[in-house]
């Protein structure tokens, strides 16, 4: 018969080896209960007295990265704190041994707990110490020192520089490094490409993530992916794949109860929201986000969160309230930061204030008319215009001889569109229904309209009308169905 081994019959080192091991995987709370008989509760010491010094000190580095981790995660209170004394505490039992490459790996996840915290000079201070000690290049604590180093360059908004870093060190990576610390590099230098607009580079830094990320096996960090794929899609407009990433990532936080990420994805949900001009369900989302995030110890998501919030009150026409918010991030940020990410955050907030004031413009190509659009349709990829010519639409602003204009966008119940009948082209606009492959349009002058599906081609939602004709510089000002009081 065998004997199962329990934890607390676990030989130290051996102890330590699994703890690594679970931790490289995110599976915090199985190395929670290996733990247990000698860690009962995380606002004490865990009893290490019985140990060799090497092995206490390796234990205490262990449940320090532990907390760390977990902490944030499920939003511990103190628990960057405890971590900080913990890892403390067996970087001073290293130094007195003398393990050169232990010390640097504390000095590792000293930067990482005060990266959580938000306090980016104490974290680089720490990871400068890592690298003053002589490791070879095959070394994981090294090869983790890069991965820290590249994370607080993203954190600093240092982009450029950080793909340059990027560049330096990647050989060593694809020779030496495991797929966790693989896939935390492409992450990083993936969320650089993107920032800086290199879209392609961005995805394919991103792809490389997720394959290393899948054979890690760590859930945390595949689902960090999709949260980083989630916000490129909205940066090339492609929406529906943007709610899809993020709402994957989301799902996976809340099964593992990540409730700090999970925030952070909500936050990459209102700003899909925001980038496709739905400002209402941008709002209810960002708070959402926030209600968990100020729960949390990570102030740098807070403070990005929170000037989320500033930006989408904003577009809402709520200018007390944004600043307000923006208020609350500058504060934060000085504190934790310094000056120049507080100036940062001013500046973000101006450039959005500028994109308000300054309404997009659009060419129609098949009639060379130059649109100024309001900020509610300016999202679009697409747009058409159908010129009016009867009377049985103005009773909701698409009067004779004015220009509706038309969007690709998804189709429901009650949506104004305008759809083109197969046999002679004619454009019929009205209200959409659609049941059993007959679509119904109801224009409000009698009878609906029945067709069958097979039989038209929609031609788009109608989003906005031009019927003021053109202004002193030749554009067409376009006015938002909305506004027009239709719904």
């Amino acid at each position: 018969m065998t004997t199962l081994r329990t934890a607390s019959t676990k030989h130290p080192a051996l102890l330590a080896e699994t703890l690594f091991k679970l931790e490289r995987r995110g599976r915090y709370a199985e190395a929670f209960a290996e733990v247990e008989h000698l860690w009962k509760d995380v606002r004490t010491i865990p009893d290490v007295d019985e140990l060799e010094p090497r092995e206490a000190a390796e234990i205490l580095l262990r449940c320090g990265c532990l907390v760390g981790f977990q902490g944030h995660n499920e939003q511990i209170q103190d628990s960057q704190i405890i971590c900080k004394n913990l890892l403390t505490d067996a970087h001073g039992r290293f130094c007195e041994i003398g393990d050169v490459e232990k010390i640097a790996e504390c000095e590792n996840q000293l930067a990482l707990a005060y990266w959580r915290t938000g306090e980016f000079s104490e974290a680089e201070a720490y990871i400068q110490a890592s690298f003053v000690h002589d490791l070879p290049v095959s070394s994981d604590t090294r090869l983790h020192s890069h991965v820290i180093a590249s994370l607080l360059n993203l954190a600093c908004k240092k982009y450029a520089e950080n793909i340059e870093y990027g560049k330096r060190i990647e050989d060593n990576f694809r020779q030496f490094a495991s797929d966790f610390l693989n896939g935390s590099l492409c992450t990083n230098i993936g969320i650089s490409h993107k920032n800086l607009g290199n879209i392609s580079e961005a995805l394919t830094y991103f792809e490389l993530a997720k394959h290393h990320h899948q054979r890690s096996r760590h859930k945390i960090y595949l689902s960090t992916v999709e949260n980083n794929l989630a916000q490129l899609y909205r940066e090339t407009g492609k929406f529906g794949k943007a709610h899809e990433s993020i709402d994957n990532a989301t799902r996976i936080f809340r099964q593992i109860k990540d409730k700090t990420r999970e925030g952070f994805s909500l936050d990459t949900k209102a700003l899909v929201y925001f980038a496709e001009s739905k400002f209402a369900e941008a709002l209810k989302t960002v708070e959402k986000a926030l209600s968990i995030l100020r729960k949390s110890e990570n102030s740098a998501y807070l403070i990005e969160t929170l000037l989320t919030r500033a930006k989408i009150l904003l577009f809402l026409d709520n200018f007390s309230d944004a600043v307000l918010s923006l208020s609350d991030a500058v504060v934060m940020a000085r504190v934790q930061t310094g000056d120049a990410a507080a100036i940062r955050l001013i500046q973000e907030f101006e450039a959005a204030l500028d994109a308000k004031n300054t309404p997009a413009k659009k060419i129609l190509e098949d009639d060379d008319l130059e649109l100024i659009l309001p900020p509610l349709i300016a999202n679009f990829s697409q747009y058409r215009g159908i010129w009016i010519n009867n009377t049985q639409l103005e009773s909701i602003g698409l009067v004779k001889g004015s220009l509706a204009i038309v969007v690709s966008d998804k189709i429901n119940r009650g949506d104004l569109i305008a759809l083109a009948t197969l046999e002679n082209n004619a454009v019929i606009c009205g209200f959409y229904d659609a049941d059993f492959g007959i679509v119904c349009l109801e224009r409000g002058d009698g009878e609906p309209q029945l067709f069958d599906e097979k039989d038209i081609k929609i031609l788009g939602k109608i989003v906005g009308v031009c019927s003021q004709g053109k202004n002193s510089e030749g554009a067409m000002i376009v006015d938002t169905i909305k506004n027009l009081s239709i719904y």
